[in-house]
């Protein structure tokens, strides 16, 4: 089985590393396209045996699964250039704002949707799988079965793409935020410096999701940690107060980008 990635750009590399270092592909199965042929070289570097090939068109033409990771005004452009070349391939697109009906009516082979999540490069995350109507029951385990290797899968339809995006992809970006605010409240409050504070912030953190991985819920992990009337409560009063609101403005301003870019997207289509 050959496996191709058409861009390799933050997602199409943290797909491509998650895989090939933990297992889900072996180098001499892949091959890498990109605009910058620099990039796949150098994932060929780290990874001996892997291929770069220079055409799209050629990669799809040699591979029985091909992930697109192209910058959302390149999808319709790349899906027409390999769409004829080999209709047995399982084409993997890594972009929400195509729905699989405008997909399918271009690519006459099986297509699926991925919204990976940047965290697969260290083993970990939610990848979101959505499957089209020609999706074949044996691809859709090896593609699942590939993706295992470097993260969970989550299959879900495409009403729920656009909440789950902003919960798994566009998570790491919005908990990296949440705790660099966190530790710089304690710098602005306290003597001490931000790399101290940080790594503090950081230890507590991986050490608050492993205890929540264990069984413990959210509730139980407060009830722990925050005695009646003590330091913890009056913490929590607050953050209990203000997060629910910041939360929802949040997921409001998301959605509505989620929004404008399948208007766009699909405006682009009808062209």
């Amino acid at each position: 089985m050959k496996v191709g990635f058409i861009g390799l750009g933050n997602m199409g590399s943290a797909i491509a590393v998650g895989l090939l270092d933990n297992g889900g592909l072996e180098p001499g199965q892949v091959q890498l396209a990109n605009r910058s042929p620099g990039k796949a070289e150098d994932l060929c570097l780290r990874f001996p045996g892997a291929e770069v090939v220079k055409e799209n068109g050629r990669l799809a033409e040699q591979c029985d699964i091909v992930f697109v990771s192209v910058r959302a005004d390149q999808v319709l452009d790349v899906l027409k250039e390999i769409s004829s070349q080999r209709q047995g391939s399982h084409l993997v697109i890594t972009n929400g704002g195509f729905t699989l009906d405008q997909m399918e009516k271009i690519c006459p082979g099986a297509v699926s949707k991925l919204i990976p999540s940047i965290t697969m490069e260290v083993s970990r995350g939610v990848s979101l799988v959505c499957h089209g109507s020609r999706v074949k029951p044996e691809q859709r385990d090896i593609l699942e079965n590939i993706l295992r290797k470097a993260s969970m899968v989550k299959i879900v339809s495409e009403e729920q793409f656009e909440v789950t995006t902003d919960i798994t992809s566009c998570g790491p970006a919005l908990i990296a935020e949440m705790m660099g605010q966190f530790s710089s409240a304690g710098v602005r409050h306290g003597q001490i410096i931000p790399e101290e504070a940080w790594g503090m912030v950081l230890e507590t953190l991986v050490g608050v999701a492993l205890t929540l991985q264990n069984g413990i819920g959210v509730e139980e992990l407060k009830s722990k940690v925050a005695t009646k009337g003590g330091i913890t409560e009056q913490g929590l009063r607050v953050l209990e107060r203000e997060l629910p609101g910041v939360f929802d403005r949040m997921m409001e301003a998301t959605l509505a980008k989620h929004s404008m870019f399948r208007k766009r997207m699909s405006e682009q289509f009808d062209d």
